[in-house]
């Protein structure tokens, strides 16, 4: 099961990497890592919890274009990613995605 997580964290990352533009910058920058760490607070050692799509931590998350969770856990230090969970980063890109409303028909 760990390694089943390990093995989709480390194809996700590699993915971003090939997948970057030419000019090599990162999408994301290390003032929003900090922001989403703070605000967000994904330890490892807190259970999880969907955050309020309206609290500041959604509001820090819709600062990364695309809400690029996976640029935000590329740029962790190995300290960011011995004390906060990577899942849990990635997790809240749909968890801050706008709600449509329930009249509206997803295609």
């Amino acid at each position: 099961m760990v390694t089943g997580k390990v093995a989709v964290v480390l194809l996700a990352c590699w993915t971003l990497v090939l997948y970057q533009p030419v000019l090599g910058r990162l999408p994301c920058n290390n003032d929003q890592k900090r922001e989403i760490l703070r605000e967000c607070d994904p330890l490892n050692s807190t259970p999880d919890y969907t955050p309020s799509r309206h609290g500041a931590c959604c509001v820090a998350v819709r600062k990364v274009p695309g809400t690029n969770m996976l640029c935000i856990a590329s740029i962790l230090s190995l300290a960011d990613k011995a004390k906060y969970s990577v899942r849990k980063i990635l997790g809240f890109r749909d968890a801050c995605a706008p709600s449509h409303p329930h009249h509206q028909v997803m295609a």
